[in-house]
């Protein structure tokens, strides 16, 4: 705009601790908005940043709502959040910008747009490590990052309705993670076998065929989730039963010196004859035949679990010598043999178990890095995809053990080097403890009214703005908050190769329904696959 850009904007009108409202020239921001339009100038949409002079200092805000200035049509108000501060250079530019505001304006002091410069200091990252994952909205060429242990050191969540791009998204930034960071450790639990190509050598996918998760290293808790059922009226009397001889099994495979040590929830490996041994030692104890069915049917149930081929991966009699060293190094990459990702294809895992596989990996993850941490830390990054189905927002009994473990995490896990990484389509169902712990909140377009309400609670200053946008929001842009970023901003979204990308298109029912060639056959391998329990 040249010496245009220089004419006033406007002033202030009130201020107070969180956002400023301010009266524009309405010609000044027509003629910026034309600008806008030709790549020239960047500030005059909702989102955009203004510049407020205090003194010495230039305060930034990111524009909100607008509307006319009924007393005089030519000029427009507007709510302006506070976003961060810089001194002003002899010409008037802002440097050294900085989060956070120490001085607050006066009504009467003015207001400017933001130009293309101010962005790229604004936007350029600190001398840390990043990744860029896109362009800062609206400019065509200024770098969106996302700075590397502030996005991975405080948590962070994935957000956006079914469709908006979320598996993209994540693969996006897993791939530019993994390509700063290639001797990482980072485990993905995919509930749709989505992730399993789109990383190419980087990852390491299991799935039911080639998981080898041994039962023995589940606890208490977890075997009481998978042989116990919620709705049983004595589940109390059989969890009892369960704790006494699961720690007995326990102890039998350790020497007698060390068995005073061992717990109902210690890794120690136990073969199933010794747990089902010790179920019909207590049942012979008792006096009454009819007091033994809380025995009988943990029995039952045991034999059913660990004879049923679909459990294969986990209840296997042959997992009794399985190594717990070697496990944890397969699942966390260690050695990573150039494979810093391990994903975990949840999609043929059971429903009956699948509560107690993601609890077990999780638990597992946060345990070792809380005695790992005593030694030498390795960071670790778990990235749970539909985390609402874990981490419910109302709690039950079927998610109870689920949820525990992966709150734990929410809570502790930074402590310890674990950082939770959450994606889901519905964060009004997300727990609201997991949620309140992300540093980082990156939103997709949201439709629901109550998650958009659940979104608006969770963002941090200067972000407000942008939470009016997420409903129209175009796939492949996101506004981005938090600690992971230098201030909050809208990203238009790198775009990936398609071989690179996850397995989340929706099916063409168009061009599936044209015809019907080789659909006969494929019924035929599907039945099966399925009787075989493929």
């Amino acid at each position: 705009m040249g010496n245009e850009q220089q004419a006033r904007l406007g002033r202030v009108l009130d201020t107070t601790g969180d956002r400023v409202v301010c009266r524009l020239d309405r010609e000044v921001l027509g003629r910026a908005r034309g600008a806008e339009a030709e790549g020239d100038l960047a500030a005059a949409s909702i989102g955009g940043l203004c510049k407020i002079a205090v003194g010495p200092l230039l305060l930034v805000a990111s524009l909100g709502a607008l509307r006319e200035d009924r007393s005089d049509p030519a000029f427009v108000l507007a709510e302006l959040e506070y976003v961060g501060e810089g001194m002003a250079d002899a010409a008037g530019r802002l440097v050294d910008f900085r989060r956070g505001i120490s001085a607050y304006p006066h009504p009467g002091d003015r207001v400017d747009l933001a130009e293309p410069e101010d962005f790229r200091r604004i936007f350029a990252p600190p001398d840390v490590p990043h990744v860029t994952i896109g362009t800062v909205f609206p400019t065509q060429d200024v770098r969106a990052p996302l700075l590397f242990d502030r996005l991975l050191g405080r948590h962070f969540a994935v957000v956006g309705s079914t469709g908006a791009g979320k598996s993209t998204l994540v693969t996006l930034v897993l791939q530019r993670v993994a390509e700063l960071a290639p001797h990482g450790h980072i485990l993905v639990l995919d509930p749709h076998g989505e992730y399993a190509h789109a990383f190419g050598d980087a990852a390491q996918v299991w799935d039911v065929g080639n998981l080898r998760l041994p039962y023995w290293a589940m606890n208490l808790e977890e075997h009481c989730e998978a042989f116990i059922l919620p709705s049983d009226a004595g589940r109390g009397a059989e969890a009892d039963i369960m704790a006494k001889c699961l720690q007995k099994a326990r102890a039998r495979n350790v020497r007698i010196a060390d068995s005073a040590r061992i717990t109902a929830d210690s890794p120690v490996p136990y073969l199933l004859k010794d747990l089902i041994g010790a179920i019909d030692e207590e049942a012979g104890r008792l006096e009454k035949l009819a007091d033994a069915h809380a025995y009988t049917q943990l029995r039952l149930r045991l034999e059913q679990f660990f004879s049923d081929s679909r459990y294969g991966f986990i209840f296997n009699t042959d997992l009794a010598g399985h190594s717990l060293e070697a496990f944890l190094g397969e699942m966390l990459r260690v050695p990573g043999e150039g494979r810093p990702i391990s994903i975990i294809d949840l999609a043929g895992v059971p429903t009956e178990v699948v509560n107690v596989v993601v609890s077990t990996l999780a638990r597992l993850t946060l345990d070792f890095a809380i005695r790992a941490s005593r030694r030498q830390s390795m960071p670790i990054l778990l990235l749970c995809e539909e985390a609402h189905r874990y981490l419910p927002h109302d709690h039950s009994a079927v998610t109870a053990g689920v949820e525990h473990q992966l709150e734990r995490i929410a809570r502790e896990g930074r402590k310890y080097g674990v950082c939770l990484g959450l994606v889901t389509q519905r964060p009004s169902e997300l727990s609201e403890t997991a949620l309140s712990q992300c540093g980082t909140i990156i939103s997709l377009r949201l439709n629901n009214p109550e998650d958009q309400a659940r979104l608006r609670a969770c963002l941090t200053e200067g972000a407000r703005a942008h939470i009016d946008i997420v409903p129209a929001l175009k796939n492949q842009e996101c506004p981005i908050s938090g600690e992971g970023t230098p201030v909050p901003m809208r990203v238009r979204i790198d775009t990936l190769e398609a071989a690179r990308r996850p397995a989340s298109d929706d099916p063409t029912f168009s061009a599936a329904w044209r015809g019907d060639a080789g659909q006969e056959k494929l019924v035929r391998d599907v039945v099966g696959r399925w009787r075989e329990g493929s």
